[in-house]
């Protein structure tokens, strides 16, 4: 059985997300074994077997099994003069071979949200399946499982947190014999709050029937993951705190139990300060959290919750630039951050972290107002020693048929919120950005050690998660969806192929 990850946590899966093995053991979270495309253009029709039109922006991931695709998309826009916020959207059901629409249901919500909004939006939880089922989730308030005829089986309504922006970060999970949602507690609960606090809630899976309600909440900007602890229990990593003042507290992270009769019971918290918008990695020895405020990367033993290491993202690190005068990578090394010449702080950018290899990596956040950087940087810590590298990316690579490779370095290039059918169904001017400042980015997936980033302006980066050293040679190439595509989507592999979408169509690649 094979996994990967997915938009903005727990990624799209070959045969389910989150589904376990017979024997109950956790899969390598995040990862996926196998060897997958390293170079492609949709510009140039490089490496692609087939592209399918799809009428409307989405940000779910894509799931793959029994050569089915699962995605989702909003419901798609009447004209150009129609509001551009809604809150239903729609399913699609593809060949995965072919990529012909099979067929499509639609699911409907509460909760307005904008569309190709630049932190998320209706669409933004994959899909799940098991191979013979798929539940396709909205965001904006249901979700429903159907066969892979298309034929309903079940749809629940549920109320989403109102009075915030539409940040809604979480993955589904399949797990045993129910699917986790996150929610409120229900009208009438004598323990909800006033202001209501967001829960993990094990649905099950045949019926939609809620199972059990987590002890501990988390919030709506956050990721639970998922992992095993050394005596072989399943748990959920979930974490509070964020913006816009979102109730759940006290901030920090709780690992959650899924063992059979003990679902939803907290095994340890941990408080500290921050926002949980990073997503926070863990494994059956030690936990992984980025706190963009102190800019430290923390160690927790995963046991205990107890806090076993704090390093520092801006001290004693090597910094690889690239020179366009001469074409060269020049080398920062030992240095701090905040001493150079232009002065560094640095902000991981939201969700876009993984853990490969021994090695925490994460996408910098770029603002030359605040000298928020280091600018266009991937950023890795190894986990064992602390050491800290940041190596700069190009922002786009131009590519036109015919004509070589323009490679754009150090300026900000702006995106398109055009769709397939040529509405610009942006309301958000941010949704414009280039994807490396200020917006939720699909998180990394990794495929036999190599790490797969895709940014807002559709540019997939594909990086040797077991480098040796974060330089030049660790960059293996840079990909695009398109000239003018748009994405805050992540990839997804199974079976030798890469499947990616843009939000004017979805690709295969080989």
């Amino acid at each position: 059985m094979l996994f990967l990850a997915k938009q903005r946590a727990w990624g799209a899966l070959a045969l389910g997300l989150l589904l376990l093995s017979g024997g109950g053991q956790a899969q390598n979270n995040w990862t996926q074994r196998g060897k997958a495309p390293l170079h492609w253009s949709v510009a140039r029709d490089e490496h692609i077997v087939w592209r399918t039109t799809l009428p409307e922006e989405g940000q779910s991931g894509i799931v793959v099994s029994h050569n089915r695709l699962f995605l989702t998309t909003m419901k798609p826009l009447p004209n150009t003069s129609a509001s551009k916020q809604g809150h239903d959207i729609v399913g699609y059901c593809l060949d995965s071979k072919t990529g012909k629409i099979l067929w499509t249901v639609e699911l409907p919500g509460t909760e307005d949200v904008d569309y190709a909004y630049g932190f998320s939006d209706s669409t933004t939880p994959s899909p799940l399946t098991d191979g013979k089922y798929v539940w396709f989730y909205n965001a904006s308030g249901s979700v429903g499982c159907w066969d892979y005829a298309g034929k309903p089986v079940w749809l629940r309504r549920w109320k989403p947190t109102e009075g915030r922006p539409f940040n809604k970060q979480f993955e589904p999970m399949l797990y045993g014999n129910f699917i986790l949602n996150v929610e409120p507690r229900d009208q009438g609960d004598p323990r909800r709050e006033k202001d209501p606090w967001n829960y993990l809630r094990g649905l099950e899976k045949a019926t939609g029937k809620t199972l059990w309600v987590s002890e501990d909440a988390l919030t709506h900007y956050n990721t639970p993951v998922l992992g095993t602890l050394p005596d072989g229990t399943p748990a959920v990593l979930q974490g509070r705190g964020g913006y816009h003042d979102v109730p759940e507290a006290p901030i920090g992270l709780s690992l959650t139990s899924l063992a059979p009769g003990q679902e939803g019971k907290t095994l340890w918290r941990f408080e500290t300060k921050g926002k949980a918008l990073q997503t926070q990695h863990w494994d059956s020895t030690f936990a992984y959290w980025l706190d963009q405020d102190s800019s430290t990367h923390q160690v927790l033993d995963a046991v205990s919750g107890k806090l076993l290491k704090t390093q520092s993202l801006t001290e004693r690190v090597d910094y690889r630039h690239f020179d366009t005068a001469t074409n060269r990578y020049v080398l920062e090394h030992d240095v701090n951050l905040k001493q150079l010449k232009t002065p560094y702080t640095v902000f991981p950018a939201w969700f876009c972290n993984i853990v490969v290899g021994g090695y925490h990596y994460f996408l910098c956040f770029t603002d030359p107002q605040t000298h928020m950087g280091p600018p266009y940087c991937i950023g890795r810590v190894q986990t064992a020693t602390g050491k800290v590298e940041y190596l700069e990316l190009p922002v786009q690579v131009i590519r036109e048929q015919g004509q070589a490779d323009k490679t754009v370095w150090h300026t900000p290039q702006p995106s398109s919120t055009v769709n397939s059918r040529g509405i610009d169904v942006a309301g958000d001017p941010r949704s414009r950005r280039d994807g490396w400042y200020w917006c939720f980015l699909g998180s990394p997936t990794a495929v036999g050690g190599k790490i797969y980033l895709t940014t807002m302006l559709g540019v997939t980066y594909v990086i040797d998660g077991n480098a040796k050293t974060l330089d030049e040679k660790a960059l293996l190439s840079v990909n695009d969806l398109g000239m003018g595509a748009w994405s805050l989507n992540s990839i997804c592999y199974a079976g030798g192929r890469l499947y990616h979408r843009s939000i004017k169509e979805v690709v295969c690649i080989k």
